[in-house]
């Protein structure tokens, strides 16, 4: 496979994928260090991810190198004002914005003293846009008319789709901020036209719309109406029947039928992208539809595909695994969600089911949308833990708008009787079950002296079982050694808030009264997955363990000291659940510790 370069990470920033593109930047930049285009792009995609700090640093460092060109200042501006307006102290606020006019402006005036109307079109709209959120409408209203000139003048010499879009883009800014909404709604329809499939270009836009509509007198946030929304889908739907199943739920004949209404909803959905896994029947067919309309396709599969296919493809005839093979290979993304199949564990499949429902929010919040969730199922057959009615449910639960294709009612009989009741099951020993972790490090252990160790155990060690007593989001396990904490948590979103309460309690730990070096500090990361929960043997006491528990603990050691790093798969999680309170930043694809391979993380903060 060919490495990646500027122009694949540059359509993946157009598409609205800053996640994948951070990726994509840091994989090339790893054989071209020095290339100034990748280092601005993953600058850009690191921002657009939402982590403003760390985009700015790198884009700082390239403007002290010398690197004093529109793109770089104009970025380095963008984080200044991205870092604004999540700030509520106004004195840092105004700083922020300070500091983004000042570069705006300065790139502002080189670009036209060098004649280059791109460049200058680009910082002067958002010098334009600074201005005004700073509360100087005169000045903004200034730059807007120089630019609005400049972009009429310059729109017609250039054929180019990409210029031409962006140009359009400026001047229905450069009117919301004359005042003229007509003229911007004008220019937003233009936009749109000239889009294509840059859903990440049109989210960029509408932001910008919506942001300026807020801070001008007069403009109703429907001018942005003509740049549309983007919408991502997130799906589920039963198997086709395997042979000899009692009774009929998606008998293969139904097929055709189920198509025509799958794609009658997908159409008239219309999704930039969707999200759902790969088994036989619903999932494929949704697949191969979104394909068909032009969308993007991210599958997500419980466990490694030939274990997958084996289990929830090849059972039922039609030529399914010659599909499930091209789904495959024709997704944007292929998400495997655990290492390993687990027999006869639903909690996989719920555990991949709320993974996919958390992938596609994080990206329709990455593109300004919204989501939409589509079931193809038989809401009168008896469900099953982790199958399409436990998704359906939790998609009712987090408000979900959901459309259905009702396979009973295609089908036109009753569904199958559900099979008697069976006795209820002794308690199993070992179950598999659903959990959040959390890992930390004390940094600095391993050189605290023995007169150090008591004042560890009591102060450090003792404030943080007194938290444990007073908080509100409880661990249900709790494991210390040496060095190491490990908890156990049923809520992903309990695990993020405590992580960020102990986070909170070390930075305002009082070393020197305990003994401890000043830079004592603790590394957090967190996880959630699957895992056996059983009484160890041995001590008799509670255990947790299984290979998401090993993931957890290699996010740990690459964690910086001070912060806290989760899972991409926690954050999806969170966002399926709808935690709130929760910042969370892209930091990119990180090598773990011991060799365990790479693993995409977050910077998890507390929200503003």
């Amino acid at each position: 496979m060919p490495e990646p370069n500027a122009a694949e990470v540059e359509s993946l920033l157009r598409q609205g994928e800053p996640l994948l593109a951070c990726n994509a930047a840091q994989e090339a930049l790893a054989a071209q260090p020095g290339s100034v285009r990748l280092r601005q792009l993953h600058a850009l995609a690191l921002a657009r991810s939402g982590d403003a700090q760390r985009a700015g640093r790198l884009l700082q460092a390239l403007a002290d190198e010398g690197n004093a060109d529109a793109e770089t200042l104009g970025m380095l501006a963008r984080t200044h004002k991205d870092l604004a307006l999540a700030t509520a102290d106004g004195t840092r606020r105004a700083a922020h914005l300070a500091q983004a006019l000042r570069l705006y402006e300065g790139a502002w005036e080189e670009a036209r003293r060098r004649g280059a109307a791109d460049d200058a079109l680009y910082t002067g709209i958002n010098a334009a846009t600074i201005a005004c959120l700073a509360g100087d409408l005169g000045h903004a209203r200034q730059i807007a008319s120089e630019v609005r000139a400049l972009g009429l003048h310059a729109g017609q010499a250039t054929q180019d789709g990409t210029a031409r879009y962006w140009r359009e883009a400026t001047l229905g800014e450069a009117a919301l901020i004359l005042g003229d909404a007509a003229a911007a709604r004008a220019h937003y329809a233009e936009a749109a036209r000239l889009a294509g499939g840059r859903a990440g270009d049109l989210a960029s836009t509408r932001r910008q719309a919506r942001l300026l509509a807020d801070h001008l007198p007069g403009i109703d946030p429907a001018v942005a109406a003509p740049l549309g929304t983007a919408t991502v889908l997130v799906f589920t739907g039963h198997r086709v029947d395997e042979p000899g199943r009692g009774g009929e739920r998606f008998p293969a004949r139904l097929e055709p039928a189920v198509r025509a209404a799958l794609r009658e909803r997908i159409a008239a959905i219309g999704p930039v992208a969707a999200y759902g896994s790969a088994a036989c029947g619903a999932d494929l067919l949704c697949l191969e539809i979104v394909r068909e309309l032009g969308g993007e396709t991210h599958v997500v599969l419980p466990f490694p595909a030939p274990a997958f296919r084996e289990a929830s493809v090849d059972a039922a005839p039609g030529g399914w695994g010659e599909r499930f093979e091209r789904a495959l290979a024709s997704a944007a993304t292929v998400t495997v969600t655990s290492d390993h199949r687990a027999s006869g564990s639903a909690a996989t499949f719920e555990y991949a089911n709320l993974v996919l429902t958390g992938m596609g929010c994080l990206r329709a919040r990455h593109l300004e949308g919204e989501v939409r969730a589509l079931a193809a199922w038989d809401p009168a057959s008896p469900g099953a833990p982790g199958g399409a009615a436990s998704v359906v449910a939790h998609w009712q639960r987090q408000a979900l708008a959901i459309d259905q294709v009702d396979i009973g009612a295609l089908r036109g009989t009753p569904a199958a009787a559900p099979p008697p009741t069976p006795a209820p099951e002794p308690p199993r020993a070992v179950r598999h079950e659903l959990r959040a972790m959390l890992f930390a490090d004390a940094v600095g252990y391993s050189k605290l002296g023995e007169d150090q160790i008591p004042g560890y155990i009591e102060g450090f060690l003792g404030a943080v079982g007194e938290l444990g007593r007073r908080t509100a989001h409880r661990f249900e396990h709790v494991e210390t050694s040496g060095d190491g904490l490990y908890m156990v948590f049923r809520e992903a979103a309990g695990a993020a808030r405590f992580a960020l309460e102990l986070n909170a309690l070390v930075a305002g730990f009082d070393r020197a009264r305990w003994g401890l070096p000043a830079a004592f500090d603790l590394r957090i990361a967190l996880h959630c997955g699957p895992v056996h929960c059983a009484t160890d043997p041995i001590t008799g006491l509670p255990m947790y363990t299984g290979p998401h528990t090993s993931r957890a603990a290699r996010i740990e050691p690459v964690t910086p000291p001070g912060q806290v790093y989760a899972s991409s798969a926690l954050a999806a999680v969170l966002a399926a659940t709808g935690a709130g309170g929760l910042a969370m930043s892209y930091v990119g694809r990180m090598p773990l510790a011991k060799g365990y391979g790479t693993l995409g993380l977050y910077h998890v903060r507390a929200a503003d």
